[in-house]
Formats: structure tokens, C-alpha cells, sequence
């Protein structure tokens, strides 16, 4: 497949603070991929940087192979809070959008209307944006970001400002443009990032700490551990366990007992259910550990 974006060892650094440490990314055509991270971990600088409204201070990014103005016209963006002018309709902000970005009046006749009503706008309205709903703003906002068909969207917290039916609207768009962009959102919004996207970059006070598929990463960095509830007195399951070279640790959460083992399931496994028999108390459940990628998430930005 194309790459179409290339972000090699890019840093920015304000006054005394580090925004950003040596983070290298890439996408291919076609993919949905997430920055994900908690407030103040430098995702935003990462997009700005993208788009050039900064400069890193080293590294380089690459826009389909170019380094030089010309990547500024394969890339659409959508700023967190998108601003217009009130007392424009959505037809004129995009008429001026588009003027700005180069196009000629005859391409954005035609493209304008297929636009709006891709983005679920009316193409005939005359509405002014200041009585523009959150979620429509949004909305336009997209509309513009994609007006000049971009290699690559960019956006930037795109559903963090919305009510929940803004919110859904704005997953179903981003959902349909999957088939003709390559994108790339920050969020820290896990639930949209496991119904749009495939793959993650996580970032963590600057510095990118993981990169992969969700599945892969959840497999990867899931705990190992088993969760066992029990009816009775089970010091003697753990007496059982006692010495073990295979359990990490025995834990006590929510009423239910948790077996952290180091690397072999199998083993721990075979461990554990000699323990049970011996043990002769009640069992009402055994399970291995499945984690969402929030339990994993949350676990790599605290580290």
C-alpha cells in the first residue's frame, strides 16, 4: 500500500516545556488511526505540526512523499473547535474555504452541493451558521476539511465538544468517509475509537509509548491473570498456590480473587485447577482476564 503520511522523528519544545520527544508515526492509504491520549500528552501540537501551523523544532513529516508547500493541498483538517463567521450561510463558508484553497469558482459550483449533502447538511440552505447547532458546525467543519478531496483528514478531538445525538452523527460521517480518505483523529474518547478504528497510536507526555492494531495491543499488554469467585474460606486454594513459581500474585478485588501469573497460561492454568480440587470450596466461576482497550490504555499512560 501508498504512505501517504510520514511523521519521523519530529519534537517541539515551548519555553521550558516539552510538548513533544522524538515521536515517529506513519499511514498508509486507506487507514483510520487514532492519537490517542490524555489532555496535555501533545496531541494536538502533533496534528498542528502535521498541518504546518508549527514547525517542529527536529524531524521531518511527509505529506505523499513531499516536504514543501505542495502537501499543504493534500490535507484536509478540522481544527477541535471549528469558527466561521456567523452571519455566513454554510454555502458561503465554503465558497470562501474554497477560494482559499485555490480552487477555481466552476469546481466548487459542483463540488459544494455533493459536499453538504454528504456531511447531511441541506445544499439549497441559506441558514446563517450562527444558528448552527453544535453538531451541525462539526459537520461543516468536515465539509470543508474534505471540499478540495484531501489524501489525508486530519481532525482533532472531532466529538469531544458535542451532545450525544451531535456526537453519533459525527461517528456515522466519519464512519462513511473511511471509504474515500485516509484519516487520522485525536481523542480520548475509547468507545468512538474501537467503533471506527483498527489501529492506535498512544501517546503519553510527548512521547508515542505504543503503535498497533487494537487487537494486538489488547493481546499484547493484557494482564495475565485469572479471576476465580468462590463460596467459603479460601485460604487453603491459596495454600495451594503458595510457592508456585508460575503465580505472580494473589489479589482481592470485588469480591472475587485474582491469580497473576508471569508467562505460561497453560501452566498456571493446570496450577490453579489442582488447586480448586484440592481445595474442595464451592466454586461459581473460573475465568481468564479479557481487558478493553480502556483497562489497556489506562494502564500505559499511568506508568
Amino acid at each position: 500500500m501508498e504512505r501517504v503520511l510520514e511523521v519521523s522523528g519530529v519534537s517541539k519544545r515551548f519555553e521550558n516545556y516539552q510538548a513533544v520527544k522524538n515521536a515517529s508515526f506513519a499511514l498508509e492509504s486507506g487507514e483510520c488511526v487514532a492519537l490517542l491520549g490524555p489532555n496535555g500528552a501533545g496531541k494536538t501540537t502533533i496534528l498542528k505540526m502535521i498541518v504546518d501551523m508549527i514547525n517542529p523544532d527536529q524531524g521531518k513529516i511527509n505529506i505523499c512523499g513531499q516536504k514543501n508547500i505542495q502537501m499543504k493541498q493534500k490535507i484536509g483538517y478540522l481544527p477541535q473547535y471549528p469558527n466561521f463567521y456567523g452571519w455566513m450561510t454554510g454555502i458561503d463558508a465554503l465558497h470562501f474555504m474554497g477560494k482559499l484553497s485555490g480552487m477555481d469558482k466552476a469546481s466548487l459550483e459542483a463540488r459544494i452541493p455533493e459536499v453538504l449533502e454528504q456531511v447531511g447538511l441541506d445544499p439549497k440552505s441559506k441558514k446563517k451558521i450562527a444558528t448552527y447547532s453544535g453538531g451541525m458546525r462539526q459537520r461543516l467543519g468536515i465539509a470543508q476539511a474534505i471540499l478540495h478531496r484531501p489524501a489525508v483528514l486530519i481532525m482533532d478531538e472531532p466529538v469531544s465538544a458535542l451532545d450525544p445525538i451531535g456526537r453519533r452523527e459525527v461517528i456515522e460521517l466519519i464512519q462513511s468517509l473511511k471509504a474515500e480518505t485516509t484519516l487520522l483523529f485525536s481523542t480520548h474518547i475509547l468507545a468512538d475509537v474501537e467503533e471506527i478504528c483498527e489501529r492506535v497510536c498512544i501517546i503519553r507526555e510527548g512521547e508515542i509509548v505504543a503503535d498497533d492494531k487494537i487487537a494486538n495491543l489488547v493481546q499484547i499488554n493484557a494482564e495475565q491473570v485469572f479471576i476465580l469467585k468462590a463460596e467459603g474460606d479460601i485460604s487453603s486454594f491459596e495454600g495451594q498456590l503458595a510457592g508456585n513459581a508460575e503465580i505472580r500474585e494473589i489479589a482481592h478485588k470485588n469480591g472475587a480473587i485474582y491469580v497473576y501469573y508471569n508467562d505460561d497460561a497453560a501452566v498456571a492454568r493446570e496450577a490453579i485447577m489442582q488447586a480448586l480440587l484440592a481445595s474442595r470450596l464451592h466454586w461459581t466461576s473460573v475465568s481468564q482476564a479479557e481487558e478493553s482497550l480502556e483497562e489497556v490504555f489506562l494502564r500505559m499512560v499511568s506508568k
